[in-house]
């Protein structure tokens, strides 16, 4: 199970057989890791392959393509090897953002100190700072400043379903 320590926003991996094993601390602060285990009701089973197959968000940053679902519902973006989109970039943190797949939405959630720029199709552009956003359709991201479209370092991302 993947857990994200709401202290430093650090992606940690928890093995089952710890869970019952009393608390998990970070391993890049030490903090102690909240989180709930998932409970499903008979009608989260079947309705998890009918709306995985309708909710499903793609960001591609030059030839990396990653998707987005309730089957994988995050996705870390930052400077550090860790993160599943790397963006080497002096204004980029090391944890700089996360996208999650939440009650059918997909949120991007800024931890950065430069902040994380979204333009969505038709929408004028956002710059959040330690703010989330709900992400609609097409655009693209950028860390740490705005980017043009076609910077290798630009994550675009559009949504299916």
């Amino acid at each position: 199970m993947i857990v994200f320590c709401e202290e430093c926003g650090e992606r940690n991996n928890i093995a089952p057989d710890t869970l019952k094993g009393g608390p998990s601390r970070c391993q890049a602060c030490n903090s102690i890791l909240r989180y709930t285990a998932p409970t499903l009701h008979p009608t989260d089973v079947s309705s998890i392959g009918r709306s995985a197959a309708y909710s499903q968000l793609e960001l591609r940053m030059g030839d990396r393509v990653i998707e987005i679902s309730q089957i994988r519902p995050s996705v870390t973006m930052g400077r550090q090897e860790h993160n599943d989109l790397e963006v080497v970039d002096t204004r980029v943190s090391r944890s700089h953002a996360r996208i999650e797949y939440r009650d059918g939405k997909f949120m991007i959630i800024d931890h950065s100190t430069n902040g994380t720029f979204i333009q969505m199709k038709n929408k004028p552009g956002v710059n959040l700072k330690q703010e989330e956003l709900e992400l609609e359709g097409s655009g693209i991201i950028t860390l740490g400043r705005k980017l043009p479209p076609d910077s290798p370092k630009t994550i675009h991302f559009s949504i299916k379903g």
